[in-house]
């Protein structure tokens, strides 16, 4: 869940959410532990997927800004799956004030769009 802290003068939120189609025998899983600042948000990733190899944990940063209901968040990062280049990932999450919604993530040649945002207890 989401906990208020202060940094540098500042209200910050660190917040954990899940992206994906949880139940969903091979969906990849995106596991989020975010520290929102501002309009700025850094944290970790965690992309699960039950295939060899399905298993990537790396730093995020981006934005954060207004929605239409709530706020939305652009995220993107990098990481070097076993014995291949670097990859790229981005994500963007239309969130409201409890921190569910809708989002979508790509990685690799995979795209995940439409998926369940929810906060994670």
């Amino acid at each position: 869940m989401a906990d208020d802290v202060e940094v540098c003068g500042e209200a910050a939120v660190a917040v954990q959410l899940v992206v994906g189609r949880l139940g969903m025998p091979g969906a990849p899983i995106l596991r989020l532990e975010l520290q929102i600042d501002g309009a700025g948000v850094n944290g970790a990733a965690e992309i699960n997927q039950a295939v060899i190899g399905g298993r990537h944990r790396f730093e995020v940063s981006g934005e954060v800004g207004p929605a239409e209901q709530g706020r939305q968040i652009s995220l993107s990062g990098q990481f070097t799956p076993a014995g291949q280049p670097p990859a790229d990932f981005t994500a963007l999450l239309s969130v409201g004030d409890d921190w569910s919604g809708t989002g979508r993530f790509d990685y690799l040649q995979t795209h995940v769009q439409n998926v369940p945002v929810k906060a994670e207890v």
